[in-house]
């Protein structure tokens, strides 16, 4: 029975060796068979470009990117020439600001110097009413003494120069 099996097996390899290559056969007919049908379903209606319409067109583009450099160009010197207006700004800004700030310290000492003169302003001026108080009484007793009558007013007084005297 050796041999019957033998031809058994022999017979079922050659089936399926068989099979395989139509089945092989048949993928490659089909893939055939739908590209067919794609190339029927979407012909070519245009042709393509030619050669010249190519060259124009790149030239075209060629103009275009030239023209785009050209204005990136300048795009980059305004941006150059906004920048150093800027750090000119940024530096005028710094050179105020410390105007404004040593400005600011002569104000204070102005105010300062002013407050003081306003002191002895105050204190000239009660000298000053002082002054015209004793003259005023001094004024008072030599009208007496000349019409000959006694006054009660003192000529001078300790009060008169309260103000300490003398110039400051």
């Amino acid at each position: 029975m050796k041999s019957g099996d033998l031809l058994n097996r022999l017979v079922r390899r050659a089936l399926v060796l068989v099979l395989t290559v139509a089945v092989i056969g048949a993928g490659v007919a089909t893939v055939q068979v739908a590209a067919r049908w794609t190339a029927e379903s979407a012909p070519i209606d245009a042709a393509p470009a030619g050669l010249d319409t190519i060259a124009a067109d790149a030239a075209v583009e060629a103009d275009r990117a030239s023209g785009l450099s050209a204005q990136a160009d300048d795009v980059a010197s305004q941006i150059a020439d906004l920048g150093g207006a800027l750090t000119t700004a940024n530096q005028a800004i710094s050179a105020d600001s410390d105007h404004a700030s040593g400005m600011q310290q002569q104000l204070k000492q102005a105010r300062t110097r002013l407050q003081a003169l306003q002191k002895q302003l105050k204190a000239a001026q009660a000298r000053l009413d002082a002054l015209n108080a004793a003259a005023a009484r001094q004024a008072a007793a030599n009208a007496a003494a000349r019409s000959g009558s006694p006054t009660s007013v003192p000529a001078y007084s300790e009060h008169d120069h309260e103000g300490g005297g003398g110039d400051d």
